[in-house]
C-alpha cells in the first residue's frame, strides 16, 4: 500500500492542521496497525467489503470508521429493485 508515503502525507496533513487522518483503502489489519502506530493523531478508515469488522478496527486503534456512501447506495439499490419489480409484475406481484 505504500505505508511510508502514507505516513509522510499524514505528517504533512497534521502539520497543516488536520485533526485526524483518513485512509480509505486501508483494510489489511497489519497495515491498519502500522498506520495507527505511525500516524501522530487519530486514524480514520472505511468499513466495507474486505475490511475487518468494526470491533477489530477499534481493537487495532482506529479512531473513526466510515461507510461513506455505502448505506445510501444500498438504499438506492433496494428502491431500484422495488421499482423494477413493480414495472415487471405490477402492483399485486402477479
Amino acid at each position: 500500500m505504500g505505508e511510508d508515503l502514507t505516513l509522510e502525507r499524514a505528517d504533512a496533513f497534521r502539520a497543516a492542521g488536520a485533526d485526524g487522518i483518513f485512509v480509505p483503502g486501508a483494510v489489511d489489519p497489519g497495515t491498519v496497525k502500522e498506520l495507527v502506530n505511525g500516524v501522530d493523531g487519530p486514524l480514520h478508515v472505511m468499513a466495507g467489503p474486505g475490511a475487518p469488522p468494526v470491533t477489530e478496527l477499534a481493537a487495532l486503534g482506529v479512531a473513526r470508521v466510515s461507510v461513506g456512501s455505502g448505506i445510501a447506495q444500498a438504499a438506492h439499490a433496494l428502491v431500484r429493485r422495488a421499482a423494477r419489480e413493480l414495472l415487471d409484475r405490477g402492483p399485486t406481484g402477479r
